[in-house]
Parts: C-alpha cells; structure tokens; sequence
C-alpha cells in the first residue's frame, strides 16, 4: 500500500520538523542566555583557582570592566555551535524514542509513561554530551579565559589536540554527563508530570503551563546536578595536574560544602530560560507544523 509509504514520509518529516525547531529554539537561547554560561564559568573557576567565592554581581562588573558589555558574550560562537547540534541531536532522538515507547493519541500527540520519559530523557542526553563535548571544552576555556586572539574554532580544536592529545576533546566528559543528563532526565519526567497535572486540573493557556512547569523543573534538576557541574568545569579548565576530584575536595574541605554550589544562581536563571524559551518556541513550531499538516491531510 501507498499509505504506508505516506505514513512513513509523514514520520521523517516530523522528525525534520523537530530537529529544525529544536535547533532554531537552541540557537535563539545561547546567543541570548550566553552571559549566564560567561558569568558561572567565571564564578566557578575563580574559587577553584584563588579559593574566593566572588558574587554575581562583582563578577559581573569584573567582566564589563575587561572587555566591556560584550564580553558577557565570550564564547558565543561555540555555544550556538554546540546548542544547535546538541538539542537537534536530542530533540530528534526523544522524537524517534516517544514513538517507540509511547502511545500515539486521537490528535496525533504521545502520551509516555515517566519511567520511559526518563530513561528517553537520559538516553538522548547522553548521545548529545559525547557528540558535542569537543565544543563544550574549548567554550569553557574561552568563557573563562578570553577568547584566543585571530583564532577560529578549528584552530582551537587543533591546538587542543596538539597539546592534550584526543583525550583533550572529552576532557571532563563523564562530570558533564553525569551533569546533564540527571539533568535532563529529573527535567523532563518533572515537566511531564506537572504538565499533566496542569492540564488535569488547571485551565491555563500552554505558554502559563509551559513557564510553571519548565521553571520549577528546573529548580530541581539545577540544585541536584550543581555539584557535577563544578566537576565539570573543573576538569576542562585543567588548572594543575592534580586530579579534578582531589582538587575539588580540598576546595570544600578549605571553604566548606557550599563550594559545590557555587555559579548555581545563573546556571538555575540560564536553566529556567532555557528551558522556556527552548519548549515554548519548539512546542509552539510543533504545533504549527502539526495543524499545517492536518490541514493538508483533510484539504
């Protein structure tokens, strides 16, 4: 039969469809959220490297007194490099997996289950992390250190290689998994549940249901991943040789345990908007693409 072949040119273009909108929502958010990436980067390798926990706002005016407002957005190309092809690659995983996993209702969307909304979350991550952590590194270098004079990505990736060998690239990849995809997994299944709930018991607009859910969702999943994270920026930053996890010890051995949470105020701000900003442009494309499309099939 035809049908199946339509079925299936149906299934690759909303695929297409989820990929173009997960990139075109990550893209708009990195270039706007980049300061909160430039601003924790900044907070958490000041302590790890003086030993002094600085405040947003000192860092902030620290960072504006260098490089002017525009260097709240160092690092800005790698970001968007790194965003549009990690949420693509996430979006179009989690869009193959809901369909193998969920139940697909009446007006054509996917009902699944939390344990699978996790495991679907977390899988999706995963595979994003390790294909972009190249990117994640020189980021962070570049957001803590300034960008290299007259260099492009490509150079720095190849000085990176040249200096650390491959390991370089994935330098802090098993802190950043562990970091996101918790993440993304306590994120995603939160965010189901509350939207159900919502729907279930609240008569609010989707953009309402979309704000709540996705920021309290990320309260959460922000405080619980923080300490990872530090990890994370710890590692790719490579201050001494000494062993990330040692050297982190001895930072809240000397500070105390609160060090673990350091830069979480804008990773939570950066989150929060993300995450919004992220669904609610990409739930709203959906949408348009779905009904486009139902109005084809009916016409």
């Amino acid at each position: 039969g035809g049908g199946g072949g339509d079925k299936d040119k149906g299934k690759v273009a909303q695929t297409v469809a989820s990929f173009a909108s997960g990139c075109a929502s990550g893209v708009l958010s990195a270039v706007i959220l980049q300061p909160m990436d430039v601003l924790k980067t900044k907070m958490q390798g000041d302590v790890l490297k003086t030993g002094e926990a600085k405040s947003v706002w000192s860092v902030t005016r620290n960072t504006i007194r260098q490089g002017g407002i525009k260097g709240l957005w160092t690092g800005t190309k790698p970001a968007v490099v790194r965003v549009g092809l990690g949420i693509g690659v996430y979006m179009a995983t989690i869009e193959v997996l809901r369909k193998k996993f969920g139940e697909t209702q009446e007006d054509g969307s996917v009902k699944i289950t939390p344990v699978y909304a996790l495991a679907t979350g977390a899988f999706a991550r995963s595979i994003a992390t390790v294909l972009v952590s190249p990117i994640t590194v020189v980021k962070t270098r570049v957001e803590y250190f300034g960008a290299m004079p007259r260099k492009n990505f490509i150079q720095c990736l190849n000085k990176l290689v040249k200096k650390e060998g491959i390991g370089g690239l994935y330098r802090g990849v098993v802190p950043n998994i562990i970091s996101s995809v918790p993440f993304s997994g306590i994120y995603y299944s939160l965010y189901t549940t509350m939207q159900g709930k919502m729907i279930e018991h609240v008569d609010q607009p989707p953009i309402v249901r979309n704000l709540v859910s996705s920021s309290f969702a990320a309260l959460i999943a922000t405080v619980l991943t923080q300490p990872a994270d530090i990890l994370r920026t710890q590692a790719q930053l490579e201050f001494t040789n000494a062993n990330a996890y040692r050297m982190l010890y001895n930072r809240c051995r000397q500070l105390g345990f609160q060090t673990l949470f350091i830069g979480s105020a804008p990773r939570f701000a950066k989150r929060t908007l993300q995450a919004v900003l992220v669904w609610t442009v990409y739930e709203e494309l959906f949408r348009i693409v779905r009904e486009k499309k139902s109005v084809l099939m009916t016409s």
